[in-house]
């Protein structure tokens, strides 16, 4: 798999409904016009303050988007910023760790007086490697009680507008002694979804969890893309995916699938499933339902741009991106003749979807904080 494809698929994700947050580089609400600039520093000794926090969401590229940050103010002035990639579960040395970022982000920090109030003024941009700047932000945080807080708005991918925003909170002095007491706070371990067997795709790190309720979860690293169901009968295995029958190919007790992942933009990665011997296999449970297909979700749903909203009931609302077969619920909404109006879960949530409709030719929806309309 190309890195160029993978990066396409990336950038294709982060306009996601769902697992999007902000998205289009939204300044933060701490960020200040250059014409508003604050006062002076403050008199005083050198500090320092040190910084973190996390950004997280569900979905198939989950380990591709959530992170961790250190943020270091330092006594010279300078505003260091970690990224820590959590979600691919890996908590080696932050000196060899390929998840682990030193000065992800970089700049100045200093004490100043915004609107008569004492604060921390800090300026925070990617630099590339050849000294260019971009992702710029600048963002105030205020102490209450001895804790700080402001919103960093993070590039997802370097240099790229789709960014992310992580709720920072900080003391004054050192909380974490190094990268690596930071990577152990925030390590996770992958808990592989309850199975009965498994198909095992070793070169692409792919597995194909067989459940004892008779579905299928198909897993690329720590990201499902795909799932379905299974069943055993006559000394064979038949497999489907997606509601489609998948090709099974038998060599005594072998069992051996294939499937593609679709990385957006046409491009996709294929993988090959290995059972060695699926004869150590029991036949799956029977499902609750007696076998019947389920019953379809929703009482209604509605498309735009590539995206589908699934109305739950009569106030809840699910939106789903089908071609990454991502998702997300805590929608509301009313529907009120032929006007919908869409609550989200939050208002950096609701930005992303009205830039990705836009985007793919959908409906041109009004937004307001939280709320979307889409009248006719």
């Amino acid at each position: 798999m190309k890195m160029k494809k993978l990066l396409a698929a990336v950038l294709s994700a982060l306009m996601l409904v769902s697992l999007l947050a902000a998205c289009g580089g939204s300044p933060s609400s701490n960020s200040q016009a250059p014409s508003e600039e604050p006062s002076q520093p403050t008199e005083g000794g050198s500090k320092t303050y040190q910084f973190w926090g996390t950004y997280e969401e569900s979905g198939e590229n989950a380990s591709m988007l959530n992170a961790a940050f250190l943020l270091n103010l330092n006594e010279d002035g300078t505003a260091v910023a970690d990224k820590y990639m959590f979600a691919n579960f890996d908590a080696s040395d932050a000196a060899t760790n390929p998840t682990f970022t030193a000065s992800y982000m970089s700049g100045t920090w200093k004490e100043v007086e915004k609107d008569g109030v004492a604060c921390l003024q800090i300026k925070l941009a990617y630099v590339d490697e050849a000294g260019t700047e971009s992702n710029s932000q600048t963002a105030y945080a205020y102490d209450v009680a001895g804790v700080y807080s402001f919103d960093l708005t993070f590039p997802v991918v370097p240099g790229m507008s789709y960014t992310r925003v992580a709720s920072m909170e900080g003391k004054e002095g050192q909380t974490y002694a190094d990268a690596n007491a930071f990577i152990q706070a925030y390590k996770q371990e992958f808990t592989a979804p309850e199975n009965v067997g498994t198909f095992t795709d070793a070169d692409n790190n792919g597995t194909a969890y067989l459940q004892a309720d008779g579905t299928v979860l198909v897993y690329a690293g720590y990201d499902k893309f795909a799932d379905g169901t299974w069943s055993l009968a006559d000394g064979a295995i038949a497999i489907t995916l997606g509601g489609e029958s998948v090709d099974v190919t038998m060599d005594g007790n072998k069992a051996t699938f294939s499937t593609e992942r679709n990385l957006g933009d046409g491009n996709t990665t294929s993988y090959t499933f290995v059972c060695e011997d699926i004869s150590a296999l029991s036949a799956p449970e029977a499902p609750a339902n007696g076998g019947e297909e389920p019953a379809e979700e929703g009482i209604a749903s509605y498309e735009a741009g590539g995206l589908v909203l699934v109305l739950l009931d009569d106030t809840n609302m699910k939106v789903k991106y089908p071609e990454y077969g991502m998702e997300r619920d805590g929608f509301t909404y009313v529907l009120d003749g032929d006007t919908l109006t869409v609550t989200a879960p939050g208002e950096d949530v609701l930005g992303a979807f009205g830039q990705i409709w836009t985007a793919m030719g959908g409906e041109t929806w009004t937004i307001d904080g939280s709320t979307a309309t889409k009248a006719g």
